[in-house]
């Protein structure tokens, strides 16, 4: 498959290797320029400090000129100091060293001199070779460390393409040997925007192919005995199919994700608003998949038959404690208000499956009440507690209150809510009560709120032992 040219790829390394790649480069630069201004520095300072010595010994000391100067060539070596004269204005020459004044630098310095009551002129001539060669080893260093940072963009480059973008098109191409053939029209559409973009649009392809399925069964209930075993059974091998798609999704598909989604954490574009633009897109989208992705999985694992009740003894408030931080989060981002009540009911069922249960109609609940109120309940009916939810939202017609259960389905008018779904909460809650030995019962009318409720049974142990408490998961010790 040919790639995009706005694909991944290429918008994480505009937005993200190239600009540290760059600012390494040029902090390099920086460094290695200072470092050999520095290096010249240092022996113009050691120089001037040689010539004030030397002037100083001169116009004090009463040693002769000759062997302040052997000594100065002598204490100068450090500086690359090669040759020192010194001329005084009768006409007489001092030396010290080998002078060379094609390949040497000279420096001259004119000195009173008062033993000799005369103006006297010291000349310093240096090797600049050793300057040269450090400042070249210098050039090199940070040559160097231009070269391995432009190595590690490489690194980094070749690193994303294959933990990431790589995985990306592998699942691309197993979802379109997956999905049916498509005409030119709908390859061109798929092939524009980046690896995301499409691997959304073919997930959108495989809601609207799922949809088809389930109206095909609805044809296969009405139909004669002989034609709906014949429907019944590609109705298998299409169950057979999602499974294997799910589980290709959730080995391929998970761990670029997961991989993405640290990625984008902990990346900071600045101030750029193009770029935090497009950093705000890839996160919603990243979002939008796992929510769906987690949503696949789930209907997936309890179609398979993998999860089981165990029923241990528990009160409705560590039922409500389970997942209320969490949904109270989803409560404020919603602008409604959520109340407990009843959380002093004992209950017998699997606390894990009920807790997951509940969490799925709260968030129905919440998300089409927004800025209203749901009140989560628990009341005893007979031998058995009932858990309710309501909602004062704006209800449900009769003639959809069992379509509503089925897969990828939202009401007339919920395509234009503000929050976001894919219509199979309602569905995981519908086989989490299977599960449980129960069943989701509704209530509602437009214009008056729903209420959702399931039942489970009222546990015969009275008070909260230290045996009952043990039998409790980890998580809802803590919880309670």
């Amino acid at each position: 498959m040919k790639r995009s040219p706005d694909g991944l790829l290429p918008r994480l390394l505009i937005d993200a290797i190239l600009p540290c790649a760059l600012a390494a480069l040029v902090l390099t630069a920086a460094l290695t320029v200072q470092r050999a201004s520095l290096l010249a520095e240092r022996q113009r300072s050691g120089i001037s400090l040689q010539l004030e010595r030397l002037s100083s010994a001169l116009a004090w000391e009463s040693a002769p000129p000759q062997h302040i100067l052997d000594n100065g060539l002598r204490d100068g070596a450090s500086e690359s100091i090669r040759y020192l004269e010194l001329r005084l204005a009768d006409g007489r020459l001092y030396g010290a060293g080998e002078s060379d004044a094609q390949s040497l630098q000279i420096y001259a310095r004119a000195l009173p001199t008062p033993p000799l009551q005369a103006v006297a002129t010291i000349t310093m001539q240096v090797d600049p070779w050793p300057l040269r060669r450090a400042q070249w080893l210098t050039g090199a260093g940070g040559l160097l460390c231009a070269i391995g940072i432009a190595v590690l963009a490489w690194l980094a480059r070749w690193s994303l393409r294959r933990r990431i973008v790589d995985p990306l098109d592998r699942l691309q191409h197993a979802l379109d040997d997956l999905l049916p053939r498509r005409d030119e029209r709908a390859a061109a559409e798929q092939m524009s925007g980046n690896e995301l973009e499409r691997l959304h649009a073919s997930l959108t392809r495989i809601d609207s192919a799922l949809t088809t399925q389930r109206r095909d069964l609805v044809a296969i209930r009405r139909s004669s005995s002989l034609q709906a075993v014949r429907q019944q059974r590609e109705a298998q091998a299409l169950t057979r199919s999602k499974s294997h798609f799910v589980a290709l999704v959730g080995h391929h598909f998970r761990q670029p994700l997961q991989a993405l989604q640290l990625f984008t954490a902990f990346l900071h574009l600045g101030s750029d608003n193009e770029q935090q633009s497009v950093l705000g897109q890839m996160r919603n989208s990243i979002g939008s998949m796992t929510r769906l992705l987690d949503a696949l999985l789930e209907i997936s694992r309890l179609d398979a038959g993998v999860v089981s009740s165990k029923p241990v003894p528990f009160a409705a408030a560590e039922l409500f404690m389970h997942d209320r931080q969490s949904l109270n989060e989803t409560a404020l981002r919603q602008r409604a208000i959520l109340v407990w009540r009843g959380g002093h009911h004992r209950l017998h069922a699997d606390a894990e499956l009920c807790a997951r249960l509940l969490q799925q109609l709260v968030n129905n609940a919440l998300a089409n009440a927004p800025n209203g109120r749901v009140l989560v309940a628990a009341r005893r009916r007979g031998e058995n507690i009932r858990i309710e939810v309501r909602d004062n939202g704006p209800g449900i017609a009769a003639a959809e209150h069992q379509r509503i259960f089925e897969e990828f389905v939202r009401l007339d008018g919920d395509e234009g809510d503000a929050h976001e779904g894919y219509g199979l909460g309602l569905s995981i809650a519908e086989r989490l009560a299977q599960i449980l030995q129960t069943h989701v019962g509704l209530r509602s009318e437009p214009g008056h709120g729903s209420t959702f409720w399931f039942e489970v049974p009222r546990s015969t142990i009275a008070g909260h032992n230290h045996q009952q408490h043990e039998t409790m998961p980890e998580a809802w010790r803590h919880a309670s």
